[in-house]
C-alpha cells in the first residue's frame, strides 16, 4: 500500500468518523444546556463527579481493549491468520463482560470507603449509574471488534448518533416532567441500555466476521499477546483520562460543587480541537498496523508527517474561535453564569492545541506495539497534572485546573513525538509545518490584537473573514505541495464517491 492510498483511505474514511464526532459533540453540548437549564449548578456538579466515579471505573474495567482489540485484529488480518481474529473477538468480549460484572460490585464500596459521608449526595448517584458500566465496557469491546475490520462507521452510529440522541431525549423528558437530580440519572442509565439493545440486534444482523460453526472460548497465545499489549494501554487509557478526571475530583474536594459544575460545562468545548485528530487517527491505527503486520513500515513516516500537518491546517481555525473569544461562546452556549470559566477555557485550548499540533504520534507508537512507553509516558503526564493541580487549585480554583491540564496535556505530546523520533526515526516537523507554525502563531496574535484595538464583538462576518484569510495565506505561502494537492483531488473523489453511497437510487435519478 502506498502513501498515497494510505493517506486516500486514511482521509476518506475519516470524513463520516469526523462528520459523526462533530455531531457527537454538539449533542453532547445541547445534553449539558438541557441539564443546566433544570438541575442548579450545585445539582450538576454533583452529577459531574459521580459521572468522573463512574467514567473512571469504565475506563479501567475497559482492560485497555478498545485500543488493543483493534491494533491486533487489523495485525493478524494482515498476516492472513483468521484462526487468531475468531479468538480475540471471542476472549475480548469476554473479558469485557467479567471485568464489567466485577465492577459493580466494587467500585460503590470503594468509593464509599474513600469518600465517606462527606460525598454522600455524589455516592448516591453513582450507585444508580455503576449499573451501565458493564453494558458501556460490552459497546465499547464490539465498537473496537469492528475497527479491527476497518468498519470505522460504527463507532459513529453508536457513540456519536445513537447514545447521544437517546440520552438528550430521556434526559428532555425527565426534565419536562420536572425530574429530580436522580430521575436525570435514570435518564442516563436508560439511554445507555438502549443503545446496547440496539447495538446487540446490529451485532447478531451484521457480524464483523463470518462466525465459525464452533465458537470456542479459547486464552491461547494471540490471547496473551493481546493481554500483554492491552494491559499497559489500559494504565495509559487511565491515567490519559485522569488529566480530566483529577480536575473534577480536586476541585470537588477544595471548591465549591458550583465550581465543579461550571468547570464542567465548558470543558467540552475544548474537545472541538481533537475533533480532526481524534477522527483520523480513529482510522490510522487499523491502516498504520495493518502495514506493520506485513512489515512494510517505511510509508508509516511520510503518512505521519503529512496526516499530522493536514489535522493542524484544519484545527488551527477553531483554537482561533475558542482563543479569541471564550466569554462568546460560553453566554451563547450556557449563559453568562457560566462565563466566569472563559479564563480556564482559554487556557485548556493552548493545552488541548498540543493534541493536534504533534498530531499522530499516539497512533504511530500504538501501531508500532510501544504500548509499554505510552504507559511510562502516561504515568509521569498524570503525575504533573496531580501536582500542578494540587499547588495551584486551592488558590486559583478553575483556572488552576486548566493550567494543570494544559501543562500535562503539551509534556505528553512531547515526550510521544521524542519516542517516534529516537525509535521509529519519524517526526512531522518538515519546513512547510514550519511555515504553518508560523503563519497560525502571526494569525493568533492578530486577530488579539485587532479584537483588542477595533474592538471587535465576536459577529460571524469577523470570523468567517479571518477564515478567508487564512485560506489565502495558506495559499499564496505555499504550505501544501504538489503531492499533496494532488492528494487532495484524489481525497475528493473519494469522498464524493462515499457520500453517493449514503445516497437513495430516487434522489440520484431525480438531481441526473
Amino acid at each position: 500500500m502506498s502513501v498515497n492510498e494510505s493517506v486516500n483511505r486514511i482521509v476518506g474514511g475519516s470524513g463520516i468518523i469526523l462528520a459523526g464526532t462533530f455531531l457527537g459533540m454538539l449533542l453532547d453540548i445541547l445534553i449539558k444546556k438541557v441539564m443546566t437549564s433544570h438541575l442548579s449548578t450545585a445539582d450538576f456538579g454533583t452529577y459531574s463527579l459521580a459521572l468522573t466515579v463512574i467514567s473512571i471505573t469504565g475506563a479501567f474495567a475497559t482492560l485497555g481493549l478498545s485500543d488493543g482489540v483493534p491494533r491486533y485484529i487489523a495485525f493478524f488480518r494482515g498476516k492472513q491468520e483468521e484462526q487468531k481474529v475468531h479468538e480475540l473477538i471471542i476472549s475480548a468480549i469476554f473479558m469485557g463482560l467479567i471485568a464489567g460484572l466485577l465492577a459493580i460490585l466494587v467500585s460503590p464500596s470503594l468509593f464509599e470507603r474513600l469518600a465517606g459521608e462527606t460525598q454522600a449526595s455524589v455516592l448516591s448517584v453513582v450507585k444508580i449509574l455503576i449499573f451501565a458500566v458493564p453494558f458501556t465496557i460490552l459497546l465499547n469491546v464490539t465498537v473496537a471488534i469492528y475497527r479491527g475490520f476497518d468498519r470505522t462507521n460504527v463507532n459513529m452510529y453508536f457513540y456519536n448518533i445513537i447514545r447521544p440522541l437517546s440520552l438528550l431525549g430521556f434526559a428532555s423528558a425527565a426534565v419536562f416532567f420536572g425530574a429530580s437530580l436522580k430521575g436525570v440519572v435514570f435518564a442516563d442509565l436508560i439511554s445507555m441500555v438502549f443503545t446496547f439493545g440496539i447495538m446487540s440486534v446490529y451485532f447478531i444482523k451484521k457480524p464483523p466476521i463470518k462466525p465459525e460453526k464452533k465458537l470456542k472460548l479459547k486464552f491461547s497465545d494471540p490471547t496473551r499477546q493481546l493481554i500483554r499489549y492491552s494491559f499497559p494501554l489500559l494504565i495509559t487509557a487511565t491515567l490519559l483520562n485522569l488529566m480530566s478526571w483529577i480536575d473534577t475530583i480536586m476541585l470537588g474536594y477544595f471548591q465549591p460543587a458550583e465550581v465543579v459544575g461550571i468547570y464542567n460545562a465548558v470543558y467540552p468545548i475544548v474537545g472541538f480541537l481533537s475533533l480532526v485528530v481524534a477522527s483520523m487517527g480513529y482510522v490510522y491505527v487499523p491502516v498504520a498496523s495493518k502495514l506493520w503486520g506485513l512489515n512494510k513500515t517505511q510509508p508509516v513516516g511520510s503518512i505521519y508527517a503529512v496526516m499530522t500537518k493536514w489535522c493542524f491546517l484544519l484545527t488551527f481555525p477553531i483554537f482561533a474561535l475558542i482563543f479569541v473569544y471564550p466569554e462568546l461562546l460560553i453566554t451563547k452556549l450556557y449563559g453568562a453564569e457560566y462565563v466566569s470559566g472563559a479564563t480556564s477555557l482559554r487556557i485548556l485550548a493552548m493545552g488541548f492545541i498540543a493534541n493536534s499540533y504533534f498530531g499522530f504520534n499516539y497512533h504511530t507508537l500504538l501501531a508500532s506495539g510501544d504500548s509499554d512507553f505510552l504507559m511510562k509516558c502516561s504515568v509521569a503526564s498524570a503525575g504533573i497534572n496531580c501536582v500542578i493541580n494540587f499547588m495551584l487549585i486551592p488558590e486559583y480554583g478553575m483556572i488552576g485546573a486548566g493550567i494543570g491540564t494544559a501543562v500535562s496535556y503539551a509534556s505528553i505530546e512531547v515526550l510521544m513525538t521524542l519516542r517516534a523520533w529516537r525509535k521509529q526515526k519519524m517526526h512531522p516537523f518538515t519546513s512547510m509545518y514550519r511555515k504553518l507554525t508560523l503563519v497560525c502563531a502571526g494569525m493568533t496574535a492578530a486577530m488579539l490584537v485587532a479584537k483588542d484595538v477595533i474592538p471587535l464583538s465576536g459577529a460571524v462576518w469577523e470570523y468567517a473573514v479571518f477564515i478567508i484569510a487564512y485560506i489565502a495565506v495558506v495559499h499564496y505561502t505555499k504550505i501544501l505541495d504538489k503531492d499533496e494537492v494532488s492528494m487532495i483531488g484524489e481525497i475528493r473523489k473519494t469522498i464524493r464517491q462515499n457520500i453517493s453511497g449514503y445516497i437513495p437510487q430516487p434522489v440520484k435519478a431525480l438531481v441526473s
